[in-house]
C-alpha cells in the first residue's frame, strides 16, 4: 500500500498495486475480481471507497480512500492493551453499521478483526477495509477462510446444529462444507472476539501457556473454551461477549438482537438510537448501491485514460510529486494498458 496525491481532486489518497504479466495476477485473480467487483458496489461512512482502478505498466492499481490514523489493533495497543467499556461500545456500534450495510447487500466480510477497521485520527470515525475474502450470503461455503483468532467454529468444520461437520477441500481453496453455513453469524462471532479483545487485552481462545500455538487455538474455538474474562468486565458486558461467541450459530445473537443488549443501551445509548434508524433503511440504502454500481464502472472507464503521478510510486517508492498541467504521451499508453488489462482479466 501506498500513500499518494490525486492531482485532479486536491486530496490524498491509498494505492493497493498488484503486479500481472501475460494477464496473470500475482495474487488470485479470484480474488481481485470479487474484491473489485465488492468494492466497487458500496457507498457508506464506515465502509472504505474504491475510488478508481488503472493499469500502470504490467501493474493493476486499486485507487482507495485514504483514511489517515492507526487500525483499530494499533489503537489498542496505544491504550495499554485495553479499552473502557465505554470506548469499545463506540467502535462496536460503528462496526456494527458497516457489517449491518454489508449484510443489507447481501454481502459478508468474512475476516473481520481490528487490523482490518482503521480510525481516523481527526473524526474518531470506524472505516472497514480489506474486502478480499468477502462474498455473496448465499455463495459462502468455503470453510476455514479468515484469521485463526477470529474463526467460528463453523468454519472450522464444527455443524452449526451441534455436531462436528464433515469438509471437503475446495478447488478456491479451503474447505468447502456439504451444508452452506450462516455467514451473517460468521461475521457476529468476529465482532464479538475482536469486543472481547478490547475490554480483556487477550484473545477469548488463544492458550496463555502457547499463545503462539495456532492449532491450541482453533481447538478452544471449536471446543468453546472461553478464557475468563478480567474479573474488572461488567456483568453486561461479559453476557454480551458469551451470546455473540455462541457456539451453535442459529443461538448466537443477529446483529438486531446485539441493538437491544443492556451493554449498548448503558454504555452508548445515543448511538444505539441513532444505529435503529440506520437498520430500517438497510433496504434501500441496498437499493441505491445498486444503482451506484453501474455508474462506477462506467467512470471507472472513463477515468482510466487519466495521468496519475501516484502510480509511480509503486515502482520506485517515492514520494507524491506535482505534475504538469498537460497530459504527456504516457497517458495514453497508460489507458491502453488498462484496457487491455481490464479485457484480459475480465474484471468488469
Amino acid at each position: 500500500m501506498y500513500e499518494a496525491d490525486d492531482l485532479e481532486n486536491g486530496c490524498r489518497v491509498a494505492l493497493k498495486a498488484m503486479n500481472a504479466k501475460e494477464g496473470v495476477m500475482t495474487m488470485s485473480l479470484r480474488q481481485v475480481k470479487r474484491e473489485i467487483s465488492i468494492a466497487s458496489s458500496l457507498k457508506h461512512d464506515h465502509i472504505v471507497q474504491l475510488i478508481d482502478v488503472f493499469a500502470e505498466g504490467s501493474s493493476l492499481v486499486l485507487v482507495w480512500e485514504l483514511v489517515q490514523g492507526p487500525d483499530l489493533l494499533d489503537l489498542l495497543n496505544a491504550c495499554g492493551g485495553r479499552m473502557s467499556e465505554k470506548q469499545a461500545a463506540h467502535y462496536l456500534l460503528q462496526l456494527h453499521k458497516g457489517v449491518t450495510f454489508l449484510h443489507a447487500n447481501n454481502l459478508c466480510h468474512r475476516d473481520l478483526k481490528p487490523e482490518n477497521c482503521m480510525i481516523d485520527s481527526k473524526t474518531d470515525k470506524l472505516v472497514l477495509i480489506d474486502f478480499g475474502l468477502s462474498k455473496h450470503l448465499d455463495s459462502a461455503v468455503t470453510l476455514g477462510v479468515g484469521t485463526p483468532d477470529y474463526m467460528a467454529p463453523e468454519m472450522l468444520g464444527y455443524n452449526a446444529r451441534g455436531g462436528a461437520g464433515q469438509g471437503r477441500v475446495h478447488p478456491g481453496g479451503g474447505l468447502s462444507g456439504a451444508k452452506q453455513y450462516d455467514a451473517r453469524a460468521v461475521d457476529v462471532w468476529a465482532m464479538g472476539v475482536m469486543l472481547y479483545l478490547m475490554v480483556a487485552g487477550v484473545y477469548p481462545f488463544e492458550d496463555p501457556n502457547n499463545p503462539d500455538n495456532v492449532a491450541c487455538t482453533l481447538q478452544n474455538v471449536r471446543d468453546g473454551r472461553i478464557r475468563p474474562l478480567p474479573a474488572d468486565v461488567s456483568h453486561q458486558c461479559a453476557d454480551l461477549i458469551v451470546r455473540m461467541l455462541h457456539k451453535k450459530s442459529h443461538k448466537r445473537l443477529t446483529l438486531e438482537q446485539l441493538l437491544d443488549h443492556p451493554w449498548l443501551k448503558i454504555n452508548a445509548p445515543a448511538g444505539q438510537d441513532q444505529q435503529r434508524k440506520n437498520s430500517t433503511k438497510s433496504g434501500e440504502m441496498a437499493k441505491t448501491a445498486k444503482r451506484a454500481a453501474s455508474d462506477f464502472k462506467r467512470k471507472s472507464m472513463g477515468s482510466a485514460a487519466r495521468k496519475s503521478t501516484s502510480a509511480l510510486l509503486e515502482e520506485v517508492g517515492a514520494e507524491p510529486r506535482k505534475a504538469k498541467s498537460s497530459r504527456s504521451k504516457s497517458s495514453k499508453s497508460s489507458s491502453a494498458g488498462f484496457n487491455k488489462l481490464m479485457s484480459s482479466l475480465k474484471l468488469f
